[in-house]
């Protein structure tokens, strides 16, 4: 999330590097600017921007951002002890910064412009059909329930700075025999622990020692989900929700992606602990904090042992639910199944992301996906998991139903009872009070107008739409399709709620007519219209890189655009094409021509179109949708007969984060077209219904209403390489590899971003990436900030991201560094081994381990060791086995060699021998029988 939040810092004293207004400083002094409460300090490769804080930051879904001089300069890395916030930048107008601000603690007040009263519209509805089953009714098993504990330190969490964290949760188990499908829940960032004690200065577990009489407990997040689990498991299926606190505990200090990679990891770790439950083999954690093995039968608390779990768990029928960053977790553990082969994976068919982030746009093939989107979030105030949705629905060959579900009324927080007031004693708030404008009667939840959902309300909404979905997605329920597939119904428990859906139905269940992502000979505007395909958000919060297309929207808040907001760590990728639409007299018109494999409707239920309002619409607009046969015969009906919610603003009155631009489901039944000669249409026509207006529209197609289904599939993955590089003495550039995990027979896209890099010299940062067909290694050009100057630190590291990838999924080393060596001294300390001179990139990550040449093998008189393969002028460590031996530098050619003693008392017999390059990580071996 982007927040338009700020505290204010204190004008700076500009000290060092020469800059406009700036004062020189005397060497080794690396600050360049400073205030009371923030420094800028030069490092290798750039700057360093440090903002103190003068209060602990609070933990939610949240990414705190740093902005000099009101300019944003991207996501900032918390400190251990949560006071401070810093990244690096290689943009050198930093070094004269007058002021450094955050988004951390609330929002700043909004221009005038954009916290002017505008009118209310309360989003229309047509009467909508009732359904007779409801998801959320309790059914005829009897369940039971067991925590399990097996400790806070009891598996090692991914790409988390190798800390260990708690494999602790919640069994629901329906009474019976055989197996049932298995339902994973993940909630998301909160606070991991409270009371009045000290707090563990490392962050987890909540006490610094098993022993520690200080009064510190954590706050059971996983307990927050009861009504969705009981109802699923009285129908019959398995539910388990698990804790993720020590992941939270750490996420945005120690983990380049805040820890998306970590939770999904954690789900997979509980399926593979399920499956031996299951399976009745031995269950065993060792917990390092308290020094123990835990198996599962000492784990168990509650009315379940561990032969009440064997033969019960139906590891082939598995969905999986997160909320908030738990749904950016389950995404990525879907994605890390996916990159698993398929003997080793588990049947993870459905994906429910609830009122998730998206930070690191994780596209999502091969399950049917729910993504459900809270109006009045608080938190994830953008509703940014509308992009887990955008990026996929086209990005891979499968055949799975994705839907996006808006409920109106609802907040981030009142999913979970315990993140609710009166849930705990502790970490409880409604997330919307801390909005910009929490006082828009639409969502303030004291006005007398609100559209808000009471607690109870919200949590029926939960319950309803958690079960109803993976009731149809595992359980075949296909009753409950019509809450998924853009179908205007309602069940009797949420009748108080104004809840739609958009979806894209499975491939094999629909046929394009264009999806209006890129230009098309096939759409022609008329008359006062003009049409063109447009991405991403621009202006105040938007990209900040040049864009291929046209932006779809430049005046609105990050908040108010769900499909365009930028996300933290693919902020410049382009996001969400579509087609703009817009008419100044009524004459306005777009033609789709219907192409060939279209034409014959009859076996299809409908014709369906996304739409959306413009930010030119004050209230509300209107369009007439016309089709054509191939005699020219004509049935038409204006959008507000079959959905006005598409063409009418959403509501708000004076908060900037409402109003939002969503697209809403447009459908015509087949049968409706009467007259038609529905084997052959040939046009689709959008006309004016208004004097002017302007509307979005996305992705026409033929369909029928479907599920579709998971094929079992291994999919490549993209990662990145970590690059070291030397500083240099001015602005250049580098290359870091983007690589595929294995040759596949189609293109794979992705998006690899740089961040430190934002404006000035820097350049561009943000790069689409396409390997062919049979590629597997990409060198992406990155630009570079040199200077002549020492720094502080040996190196400093930029992180590089390869995210919204088609045709493959993300890596677990989807995230990198580009680690810069500083290469003219330092002021302290001492500098790093010299990296020397890159060669190709792809070249450098296919070469494989060389063999050390060995002459000499007697402890204690001389060996000499040469080797090959290496950058030129990189320093080479040698190592006998964990030893070091010494270090030199390669020759011009990449050549090494050192003559030195091997140690007396080594002992005699056969010992590994190795030398790595500081900058290429080339390593050669040999082994090597000592006398």
């Amino acid at each position: 999330m982007t927040r338009s939040r700020r505290i204010a810092a204190v004008v700076a004293v500009v000290l060092g590097l020469s800059v406009p207004g700036g004062t020189a400083a005397a060497a080794p002094d690396t600050t360049v600017a400073a205030g009371t409460q923030w420094t800028v300090t030069r490092v290798a490769g750039g700057f360093r921007v440090t903002l103190r804080l003068d209060r602990d930051l609070p933990v939610t879904s949240g990414a705190p951002t740093l902005s000099v001089d009101g300019r944003l300069l991207g996501p900032a890395t918390e400190s251990a002890d949560g006071r401070s916030l810093s990244l690096v930048t290689n943009d050198p107008s930093v070094a004269g910064a007058g002021t450094v601000t955050t988004d951390a603690f609330g929002p700043e007040p909004e221009p005038a412009a954009r916290r002017a009263t505008t009118p209310r519209t309360d989003l229309p509805r047509l009467t909508p059909e009732t359904l007779r089953t409801d998801p959320s009714t309790p059914g005829p098993y009897r369940v039971a329930e067991a925590v399990y504990d097996f400790g806070d330190q009891a598996v090692p969490m991914l790409n988390i700075g190798g800390l260990r964290g708690e494999m602790t949760g919640k069994l629901y188990l329906p009474a019976g025999r055989g197996r049932v499908p298995v339902v994973v829940f993940m909630h998301g960032r909160h606070t991991s622990c409270y009371g009045s004690g000290a707090a563990n200065p490392a962050r987890w577990p909540c006490r610094a020692t098993p022993d520690s009489p200080e009064q510190r407990f954590t706050i059971p997040s996983y307990l927050g989900y009861e009504a969705p689990a009981r109802a699923l498991a009285s129908n019959g299926y398995a539910v388990i929700s698990v804790s993720a606190n020590a992941i939270n505990a750490n996420d945005n200090q120690l983990a380049a992606d805040y820890g998306a990679q970590a939770r999904g990891q954690l789900i997979l770790d509980t399926l593979e602990m399920l499956r031996k439950a299951d399976a009745g083999t031995p269950v065993v954690f060792h917990d390092a904090f308290t020094d123990r093995d835990v198996d599962l039968r000492a784990a168990l608390t509650g009315d379940l042992t561990p032969a009440a779990l064997r033969g019960r768990l139906d590891l082939r029928d598995i969905g999986i639910m997160g909320h908030s960053r738990g749904g950016e977790g389950v995404v990525a553990a879907s994605t890390l199944n996916d990159a698993l082969p398929v003997g080793r994976q588990f049947g993870i068919r459905a994906v429910l992301p609830l009122a998730p982030v998206d930070y690191d746009r994780i596209s999502l093939p091969n399950v049917a996906t729910a993504t459900v989107l809270p109006y009045c979030d608080g938190d994830v105030e953008n509703l940014m998991g509308q992009h887990i949705v955008d990026d996929s629905r086209h990005g891979f060959a499968d055949d799975v139903l994705r839907s996006a579900v808006l409920v109106m009324g609802g907040n981030h927080n009142f999913f979970n009872s315990v993140w609710t007031p009166g849930g705990w004693p502790a970490g409880t708030g409604d997330d919307w009070l801390a909005a910009s404008g929490a006082d828009d009667p639409v969502c303030a939840p004291a006005s007398p107008t609100t559209t808000r959902l009471t607690p109870a309300q919200q949590m029926q909404v939960g319950t309803t739409y958690l079960a109803g979905f993976f009731r149809l997605t595992l359980g075949g329920e296909k009753a409950f399709l019509p809450l998924f597939d853009g179908s205007n119904v309602m069940v009797p428990s949420t009748s108080f709620a104004h809840i739609t859906s958009t979806a894209t139905q499975p491939a094999r269940s629909r046929v394009d007519i264009t999806t209006f992502e890129r230009p098309d000979g096939a759409v022609r505007a008329a008359g006062d219209a003009t049409a063109e395909v447009c991405a991403s958000m621009g202006g105040d919060g938007g990209v900040t890189v040049p864009q291929p297309m046209p932006f779809c929207t430049t005046t609105l808040n990050q908040a108010a655009v769900p499909h365009w907001s930028p996300a933290t760590w693919a902020f410049d990728s382009p996001s969400s094409p579509m087609l703009h639409l817009r008419w100044t007299s009524p004459s306005g018109r777009v033609t789709v021509a219907v192409p060939p494999a279209a034409r014959d409707v009859r076996r299809f239920q409908q014709l369906s179109v996304k739409m959306a309002a413009d930010e030119t619409v004050s209230t509300a607009t209107d369009l007439t949708v016309t089709v054509v046969d191939r005699r020219g015969r004509t049935w038409s009906s204006p959008v507000t007969a079959l959905n006005p919610a598409a063409v009418t603003r959403m509501p708000g009155v004076s908060s900037p984060w409402l109003r939002k631009v969503i697209l809403q489901q447009v459908t015509i039944p087949v049968r409706a077209l009467s007259g038609l000669d529905t084997g052959d249409l040939r046009e689709v026509r959008f006309t004016a219904g208004a004097p002017t207006g302007g509307v979005y529209l996305s992705d026409l197609s033929v369909e029928n209403r479907a599920v579709g289904a998971r094929v079992p599939a291994r999919q490549a993955t993209v990662d990145v390489v970590p690059a070291n590089v030397e500083e240099g003495s001015a602005a250049g550039t580098t290359e870091v590899a983007a690589v595929l995990s294995e040759r596949v027979g189609h293109p794979v896209v992705a998006y690899v971003s740089v961040f430190g890099a934002a404006t000035g010299r820097a350049g561009v940062t943000m790069r689409k990436v396409t390997f062919a067909p049979g590629q597997t290694c990409v060198a992406v050009p990155v630009p570079t900030y040199g200077d002549t100057l020492p720094s502080a630190t040996p190196t400093t590291s930029f992180k590089v991201s390869a995210t919204n990838v088609s045709g493959a999924v993300m890596g677990d080393n989807g995230f990198g560094t580009l680690t810069v060596r500083e290469d003219d001294g330092v002021t302290t300390g001492t500098p790093a081994p010299e990296v020397g001179v890159p060669g190709d990139v792809c070249a450098e990550y296919a070469r494989a381990p060389g063999r050390l040449e060995v002459v000499g093998t007697t402890a204690g008189r001389p060996t000499t060791l040469s080797a090959g393969g290496y950058r030129p002028g990189e320093s080479v460590d040698f190592r006998l086995a964990s030893t070091s031996l010494g270090r030199t530098a390669a020759d011009a050619r990449g050549r090494v060699t050192l003559t030195t003693t091997v140690p007396a008392d080594t002992p005699r017999g056969r010992a590994q021998v190795s030398a790595t390059g500081a900058g290429s990580r080339h390593t050669t071996t040999a082994t090597v029988v000592f006398r």
